[in-house]
């Protein structure tokens, strides 16, 4: 009864995160799909593109989850004020990390040419780069409000601006990508990042209309808009390991990209689309995990061993369980699923191929996100980012690398790499989440 009882708070919790976090992804599935008419190069310079573009944003935007545990334990504590003071520093904070964000986007072309790109993909990528520069600060900006309302256990406003957002994001790119006669000109994969970021500027103004007409929130009321230094420290000591771990992540995949795009534009456009599907499964198993991380983080501050233990035994078997359903679906349907997003027979024919190997890492892939989320719950978030540094880049990319240009593999091998990689830390934060949460509560 217990693990019956503690698998419905998760739930409880996990449903709109989860439906947020698709809702997120559902806009970059979207983009892929449209610009995937346009043809392999097109679809290559996209996914370049959109990984450096996230890469750099995950870690900017990782960092400020040190905002959510700060403002939930002055809500606990019923402290409003400090939970208003945590949502302007976080401002202050989010606005200084989307600097470097945005210059690295403007600098878009010439970074794609620095990594060895073809001149062609370089040059629309750097083109979709630009546009996104312009909605780093809006996204950025939205996901500190965000922080400050799932802080105060509102999670449902969020999911319903991400949905609208990509109800938008469909709107924009039809106009943007293909153009309407007489009207608005088309302009191919670069439309597609203008659309990101109109969607991007639309969902801050709702975020804040909301903030300000919640009769209970009163985000700004007494206080102060000044730096607040120390405040700013607390936010980024708790966060940067945590948003480090996220960007190390994600840049193995993104790097492999780079790798991909190494032997020509129809490799990378494959790895896009597939990387794509194996990120919308990802997504159900960080919103379960991040549920989960709560649901340990309340057992932690209550002291209950036993609470620690089965909100983290059933948030790895919801994730496993889910992401095993996905794996299946890989291997049997792997054709039908790159064929949603393009009908060349070339990039269907090895997508088909990566989306085996994305079927082996399904569950690596869920067992290293529910080890991280259940640790970060714990405050756990130092140890967990280094296990996560030497698995992704100590062992992941020499794997890749050496797997994808120098054995018969070829692009594959860059897939295997991206296998191995997410095997090692997830038995890695395994080890860790026994040494810890079974042992130190």
């Amino acid at each position: 009864m217990l693990y019956l009882h503690e698998a419905r708070a998760l739930m409880r919790l996990a449903g709109p995160i989860v439906l947020s976090q698709l809702g997120a992804v559902g806009m970059n599935t979207m983009d892929t799909i449209m610009v995937g008419p346009l043809g392999a190069e097109a679809l290559a310079a996209a996914g370049l593109a959109a990984a450096l573009h996230m890469a750099v944003l995950m870690i900017c935007t990782g960092t400020l989850l040190g905002m959510a545990p700060l403002v939930s334990q002055s809500f606990g504590a019923g402290d409003r004020i400090e939970c208003r003071r945590v949502l302007v520093g976080g401002i202050w904070l989010g606005v200084l990390l989307a600097v470097p964000v945005v210059w690295m986007n403007f600098e878009g072309e010439r970074l794609a040419l620095a990594l060895g790109q073809e001149p062609g993909v370089a040059v629309l990528g750097g083109g979709y780069m630009w546009a996104l520069a312009w909605g780093v600060l809006p996204v950025v900006l939205f996901f500190v409000c965000r922080q400050f309302i799932e802080g105060l256990g509102l999670t449902r406003a969020p999911m319903v601006m991400t949905f609208i957002g990509l109800g938008v994001n469909y709107l924009g790119n039809r106009a943007l990508i293909y153009g309407i006669d007489g009207w608005v000109p088309a302009m191919g994969v670069v439309g597609s990042g203008w659309a990101t970021t109109i969607v991007r500027w639309a969902m801050l103004g709702a975020m804040i209309v909301y903030l300000v007409r919640h009769p209970n929130l009163h985000p700004f009321r007494g206080v102060r808009w000044r730096p607040d230094m120390e405040r700013l420290r607390r936010i980024a000591v708790i966060g940067w390991p945590a948003g480090v771990q996220l960007g190390l992540e994600i840049s193995l995949f993104s790097f492999a990209a780079v790798m991909m795009g190494w032997f020509g534009p129809l490799e990378l456009g494959t790895h896009q689309v597939t990387i794509n599907i194996a990120s919308t499964t990802f997504m159900v198993a960080l919103g379960v995990s991040l549920a989960g991380s709560i649901r340990v983080g309340h057992q932690v501050g209550a002291r209950n061993a036993a609470g620690v233990r089965r909100a983290t035994v059933l948030t790895y078997a919801l994730t496993l369980g889910f992401m095993a359903l996905c794996a299946l679906l890989f291997l049997l349907a792997p054709e039908f699923l790159i064929g949603l997003y393009t009908r060349d027979p070339e990039v269907i024919r090895l997508g088909s191929t990566l989306l085996l190997i994305a079927a082996v890492f399904q569950l690596s892939d869920g067992a290293q996100v529910a080890g991280a989320c259940v640790l970060r719950g714990a405050a756990d978030t130092r140890i967990p980012m280094l296990l996560a540094a030497f698995g992704y880049w100590g062992i992941g990319i020499p794997s890749a690398y050496f797997l994808g240009f120098h054995s018969p593999l070829g692009p594959v091998g860059i897939w295997v790499g991206l296998c191995i990689a997410l095997a090692i830390v997830a038995l890695l934060l395994l080890w860790r989440v026994r040494r810890v949460l079974w042992r130190s509560v």
